[in-house]
């Protein structure tokens, strides 16, 4: 727990996308409930592709 703990605040610390994700939600247990719903129905390649996912509702454009 403590663990989880940690990345999550160095995650609100750093990352700009998870600090909007925050503003999002309002409430961190929905945003971690929408985070858990989202990890049971798609694969991700990168943990800035699921936070798009969970912000925008659907996967990021392609880049090559």
């Amino acid at each position: 727990m403590f663990l989880a703990f940690l990345i999550d605040q160095v995650q609100e610390l750093s990352c700009y996308t998870f600090k909007k994700l925050i503003e999002k939600f309002e409430q961190k247990s929905r945003m971690w409930n929408k985070f858990a719903s989202a990890f049971e129905w798609f694969v991700f390649t990168s943990w800035d592709q699921f936070y798009y996912r969970v912000q925008f509702g659907k996967m990021p454009p392609e880049t090559s």
